[in-house]
């Protein structure tokens, strides 16, 4: 079995503040490559921030220029990032993904109806080769079995998604991701937000379970990476504090 290195990033956000944010995931990405990270997963609308009264203004083509950074550290790093943030096409707007590759290209991930990015009908774009893909399954709700079944028809080696899960419904999110992990036989990543947002609390917890569907591993609150190792034993973890340059 292929080596692999996975991380949740659970991360904070600065609501609005598109520059604060691509300098802070550059944060998160320096923390995972000393980790050997190889796919880094940020929660929903990690760009901008959860909570943001107009999402319209804060909405980017997956194309833009702003993103180059985030773009440039996948090539120098060889890691796949997945970040989140409002879309915009020809067709509106719609919370959702954009993948950095390690080969300098891009993929965007949005519910079909409001993209116009030629997404597979699966509704999800497979990244990744062999026994190191994934299936990026972005601002939808857990109990949303079309998106990991897809993951699993498409033979993906992992089913990623990053959300805004709170207090009162991680229990139930944190079920059904158990769920379809056991019953797809398909490991999953559950990347969440690090901190509250105006009225929306943050549960923490950003979690991996294997293709068992056995608990890999589960953080607590704060920022920091949520990490999944995957070797000849089979999957573990670890929870790895976010440390700063000047920390």
């Amino acid at each position: 079995m292929a080596i692999w290195n996975i991380a949740a990033a659970q991360y904070g956000a600065t609501p609005g503040d598109l520059e604060a944010n691509i300098s802070h995931h550059l944060d998160f990405i320096r923390c995972a490559v000393a980790e050997r990270i190889d796919l880094l997963i940020f929660p929903e609308l990690s760009l901008t921030g959860f909570n943001t009264e107009n999402p319209h203004a804060c909405a980017l083509p997956f194309t833009d220029e702003r993103l180059t950074p985030l773009q440039d550290a996948a090539v120098e790093h060889q890691m796949t990032i997945v970040v989140g943030l409002p879309l915009h096409s020809e067709k509106g707007v719609s919370p959702g993904s954009v993948g950095f590759l390690p080969d300098g290209s891009r993929v965007a991930c949005c519910k079909p109806q409001h993209c116009d990015m030629d997404l597979p009908e699966q509704h999800t774009p497979l990244v990744g080769l062999h026994n190191r893909s994934v299936a990026m399954g972005f601002s939808t709700g857990s109990d949303e079995e079309v998106w990991p079944r897809s993951a699993a028809e498409m033979g993906a080696s992992l089913y990623a998604t990053g959300k805004f899960i709170n207090e009162i419904s991680y229990q139930q999110d944190e079920m059904y991701l158990q769920r379809w992990a056991h019953k797809y036989n398909l490991p999953v990543l559950l990347a969440n937000h690090a901190f509250s947002s105006g009225q929306y609390r943050s549960a923490g917890r950003s979690a991996c379970w294997d293709d068992r569907g056995e608990l890999v591993v589960r953080a607590d609150h704060g920022e920091l990476l949520a990490v999944g190792r995957r070797d000849a034993k089979g999957w573990h973890g670890e929870i790895i504090p976010l440390r700063l340059a000047h920390d």
